[in-house]
């Protein structure tokens, strides 16, 4: 290495290493070194180097403090003052070495800026600024005097500088498409030097050049005019001198000032090569923005100046060239490859090349013009194979897509064309159907009409002079779709290739397909017609028996598959069907014995077993037992068939007698029919389809039965599910207390009746609390659990009655489905949790809990089991939520819950589902907005994402600043929060202030830009109306709110 910029360490160096600040001492040093073949370092390296050196003074402008903010407030334009020399002598002479490198590339953007970080081209910029005004500007303003301008050093200097701040954001565009950014830097690697955001002050050159655009673009058209073409310069074109590396004088330790000589060298161009490159510049920059026209405009400038310079250089040559010395100019970088690039890019070929346009030319034409004359684009393309095929293959979507969409009207049968087009391209191409899969499934859509769509596109190019390899691809597409699953008719292939190619049909399918190949297809099994198949006669009857073979009765046999057609028997007919033939048998033993599954359901076994045997026990019996098990398995409307059958058997039997077995069995049948329909009633709820008036009522008789100290009763199942009736009836008046089965739903008919009396009346539902509230205790006093008898269970002494206590009670939440009673019992359970947890910011929100206490006491009885309470919520909701799904306060309430649970996804995801239910879709405001914001913006905060948290602090009647301020503080790696896209969302100024000033403090000049613009918007004037103001509002909030629910609950 003949360099090494490093500075000395403990290692020994190599004599001949050459340190950097030798070339200060030395003048003819940088010349000797920039004079080999292949100097290592580089040119542009040794500019890095030269402009990174770190100085001792600290009287020196930093280059961060250089680049300009384009977002403070604009400071007067400066004249002809001479600004104060702020930079030491070290630092100008590295600044010259810097410069004096730069010329020795002839000052080629294009170069610059492919080998240099945007801070170095910026700061070399500049500096070329700053010595061309004999240090009267830092940075360049934005006006200049034009006794400055008259200067021919300072005018080259300028175009240089508005030449690169034109070319920056473009460049900075085409390097972020073409290159992919890590997420994490990798220490020890250093990022590549081009344009990205990872290299210090990027956004702040990036948007100052943006912003700077048009004073650049007016400065250019100024010069432009300047060297305007009149006849006088076409006799004899103005000269411009090029600043060469003797331009800039050396400084040694006896200077005081910057005496450069910028008459020397003879480096000189004329006119016609700077408007060249200006020109295309301007061109360079207007066709990224999508300025067409003026791109245009200045691409036949810049034709103009390059024919003009090519016909001086062919009279007068160019140093030692005769022809136009592409890529080898003394300054203009363009190369003519471009020109014309550009030339066709606007469409000019014809108009100035005299070109015919390319097929992909006319092909983005016809995209242009909505698909107008596509398919003889395509069709031409078969032939000559110039468009790429991923070309076509956007174009079929492009179609398909607006099609679906609506985007505009296309011919019926366009995108089939174009599918079957494309399939023709691939086919030559060499690709097979089975490799294309939307090939085959055109097929499969649109049937047999796409396999003469697809020979209208082959047309052309069988009847074209195609090469061997096109015939051999051909002819094993078509093999491999003659044998494919897509049934197409391979054996009128000679009549579609008539149709379309004329008499050489047959000559061109023996090249596609052979005359042995063409038959061995079409008698391959698999292409037969499935229609006139022939089946075997025993598949389409269903005698399976053998003919000719003589059967015998055997009776044991035929007893054995009734009694298996018993057991199988689905429905009553069959029962009575099956016992019917069994009885001619005379069995031995009682056919109810055949199946164990048959069980009757509470004591109705024991009562039919006292029945004589006969038909009526055996039916009684077995139907019973088949209901009980179709009852256990969830077809409760099956189960209540069976046994209403069997009840009608059994009344029908007893008729007006006074048998006391028949009369204690159809009661006992009449209860549990009526416990089935209480089970169909809650399992169809709402679609029931039964009169609940008239099953109240009965479940009314059965209670007044089980108090009035009869013999018969019904089993205590019964009676809890009397009860649940009444409680989903709303039968809630004249219910008194019980202690029996059926005691919380007693209970809770009673509050429920409290609930709708008026407040000055209303008594506090002591029973319902009582029972809560045991349930919940660490203790042993849970909730008197009864046996099958309604007698006192001694199992709640056990370890295990607490659990058990609490699996009764959700049993009998899990049969809430009337909405006042489940809300009673959603307040219930909140207020106990509020009461235990003491803790404002985790209490349930939801209607009715003023119903209940303020306080508890002997709460530490009941802390330990906060969790089952939770538990019994999360139950309740998840069931209520199916049946009413748009109930806000149980929404609301979910929401609190699964925050309690600390599951900040889930609940924001049921509070915006609140929002969104209670408001219309955020048509309107929703009644509890405010609060319900408060609460999701906390799950925002603990998701990692301040900003949505900060937006959502605006919709309180009362702005949360302070909550909102501490979020927009926060900086956050979460992508999902979006940072500046909410700003649209945001309505309130302080927010939008603040934002603006947290972005100008970090230096965030985009993201500051961005703010002042939502900030600016007109409709957030505070001088507007009331309703603008609230208009603005209403739009931005139900921006913000569908944006979250897309996010967190689509």
């Amino acid at each position: 290495m003949d360099v090494d910029l490093l500075r000395p360490g403990t290692v020994p160096i190599s004599p001949d290493t050459i340190l950097w600040f030798e070339f200060l001492l030395n003048e003819d040093l940088l010349k000797k070194h920039l004079s080999k073949p292949n100097p290592e370092p580089s040119p542009c390296d040794l500019i890095e180097e030269f402009l990174s050196v770190d100085t001792d003074n600290g009287n020196s402008k930093p280059t961060s403090e250089r680049v300009v903010d384009v977002d403070a407030p604009p400071s007067p334009p400066s004249e002809t003052t001479l600004t104060p020399l702020q930079f030491s002598l070290k630092e100008l002479a590295l600044k010259i070495l810097a410069l004096k490198v730069a010329a020795t590339l002839h000052w080629n953007l294009d170069v610059l800026e492919a080998k240099l970080p945007p801070q170095i081209q910026q700061q070399l910029m500049q500096d070329l600024v700053y010595m061309a005004s004999d240090s009267a500007f830092i940075i360049p303003p934005q006006e200049f005097s034009q006794d400055l301008l008259h200067k021919p050093q300072v005018q080259f200097a300028l175009t240089l500088y508005h030449r690169w701040i034109l070319r920056f954001p473009v460049k900075a565009a085409l390097y972020a498409k073409s290159t992919k950014m890590s997420y994490m830097h990798v220490p020890g690697i250093q990022a590549d030097s081009g344009y990205t955001p990872l290299n210090q002050n990027f956004e702040k050159i990036l948007r100052m050049s943006e912003l700077s655009r048009m004073n650049s673009i007016k400065y250019l058209e100024e010069i432009l005019s300047y060297y305007e073409l009149t006849p006088e310069s076409r006799r004899e074109p103005k000269k411009i001198k090029i600043p060469v590396m003797d331009a800039f004088v050396h400084l040694n330790e006896d200077s005081t000032d910057m005496n450069h000589d910028w008459n020397a060298g003879k480096i000189v161009i004329n006119q016609y090569e700077l408007a060249m490159q200006i020109h295309f510049d301007l061109c360079y920059n207007y066709f990224f923005y999508g300025q067409h026209d003026m791109a245009a405009k200045h691409i036949l400038g810049c034709r103009e100046n390059s024919n003009l310079l090519e016909r001086e250089i062919s009279l007068y040559g160019y140093g030692s060239h005769k022809v136009m010395p592409w890529g080898d100019f003394y300054y203009a970088s363009v190369a003519k490859e471009d020109i014309l690039g550009y030339i066709r890019a606007l469409n000019l070929g014809s108009e100035v090349l005299n070109e015919e346009p390319s097929l992909l030319q006319k092909l983005q034409e016809s995209i242009a013009n909505h698909y107008a004359g596509l398919i003889a684009v395509l069709q031409a393309d078969n032939l000559t194979k110039e468009i790429p095929m991923v070309h076509r293959q956007v174009v079929e979507l492009d179609i398909q897509g607006s099609a679906s969409s609506g985007a505009f009207t296309v011919a019926r049968d366009l995108l089939n064309r174009v599918s079957a087009l494309n399939a023709v391209r691939y086919a030559l191409e060499g690709g097979l159907p089975s490799t294309h899969p939307d090939f085959l499934n055109k097929f499969k859509t649109v049937g047999i009409k796409f396999f003469d769509l697809l020979f209208w596109a082959l047309a052309p190019v069988l009847m074209s002079k195609l090469s061997n390899d096109d015939w051999a691809n051909l002819k094993m597409f078509f093999l491999h779709l003659a044998t494919s699953q897509c049934r197409l008719p391979v054996e009128r292939i000679d009549e579609y290739l008539k149709k379309h190619v004329g008499e050489s049909a047959e000559r061109i399918r023996k090249k596609l397909i052979s005359d042995e190949e063409l038959q061995t297809i079409i008698n391959d099994p698999i292409n037969s017609d499935d229609e006139n198949m022939e089946l075997p006669r025993e598949l389409l009857t269903d005698d399976w028996d053998t003919p000719d073979f003589e059967i015998k009765t055997v009776p044991e046999l035929e007893m054995g598959r009734l009694k298996k057609q018993l057991i199988e028997a689905s429905t009553a007919d069959d029962v009575r069907m099956c016992l019917v033939k069994l009885a001619k048998t005379a069995p031995s033993s009682p056919l109810w014995k055949l199946s164990p599954s048959w069980k009757p359901a509470g004591s109705l076994g024991n009562a039919l077993t006292s029945l004589p045997r006969g038909f009526l026990q055996d039916f009684g019996y077995i139907v019973s037992g088949a209901a009980r098990a179709r009852a256990e398995a969830g077809c409760a409307r099956t189960a209540l068939s069976l046994l209403s059958v069997l009840e009608g058997e059994v009344r029908n039997q007893l008729g007006g007698g006074t048998d006391s077995t028949l009369y204690k069995l159809c009661r006992q049948l009449s209860w549990e029919v009526l416990l089935l329909q209480v089970n169909v009633m809650l399992s169809e709820w709402p679609h029931h389809r039964i009169n609940l008036t008239a099953l109240a009522n009965k479940c009314k008789a059965c209670i007044a039965a089980a108090n009035s100290g009869d013999g018969i009763v019904p089993r205590p199942q019964v009676l809890e599910a009397c009860w649940t009736c009444l409680v989903n009836a709303c039968e809630w008046e004249g219910v008194v207390a019980t202690t029996g089965p059926g005691e919380i739903a007693a209970a809770l008919c009673a509050a429920c009746f409290e609930l709708q009396r008026g407040k000055a009346t209303r008594k506090f539902p002591r029973p319902l609390w009582d029972i809560a509230l045991s349930v919940y205790s660490n203790g042993s006093s849970g909730p008197i659990k009864r046996n099958a008898s309604g007698m006192p269970s001694h199992s709640r002494d056990a370890p295990n009655a607490s659990t058990e206590a609490r699996n009764a009670f959700n049993a009998f939440l899990a049969t809430l489905r009337e909405p006042l009673a489940v809300s009673v019992m959603f307040s219930l359970l909140a207020r106990i949790h509020n009461l235990l947890i003491d803790d404002s910011s985790l209490e349930l929100v939801v209607e009715y809990t003023s119903l209940w206490p303020s306080t508890i006491s002997n709460v530490n009885n009941y802390t330990n089991n906060i969790k089952y309470i939770l538990e019994s919520l999360t139950e309740l909701l998840e069931r209520s939520l199916k049946l009413y799904p748009y109930n806000t306060s149980w929404l609301r309430l979910y929401g609190d819950v699964e925050m309690c649970g600390g599951r900040w996804g889930a609940a924001l995801r049921r509070y915006m589902c609140a929002l969104a239910a209670g408001s219309w879709l955020f048509a309107k405001r929703a009644p509890d907005e405010g609060s319900v914001a408060r609460r999701a913006a906390r799950c925002c905060q603990a998701l990692a994402a301040p900003t949505q948290a900060a937006a959502l602090c605006q919709l309180p009647d009362e702005p949360d600043y302070t909550t909102a301020f501490k979020c927009l503080a926060e900086k956050t790696g979460n992508a999902a929060d979006a940072m500046d896209a909410y700003y649209g969302c945001l309505w309130d100024g302080t927010l939008l202030e603040v934002c603006v000033a947290l972005h100008a403090r970090r230096g965030e000049g985009g993201r500051r830009a961005r703010a002042v613009a939502a900030a600016g918007a007109l409709e957030l004037n505070a001088n507007n109306s009331e309703d603008i103001q609230r208009e603005a509002a209403a739009t931005r909030r139900a921006r913000l709110l569908r944006a979250l629910t897309n996010q967190y609950v689509a």
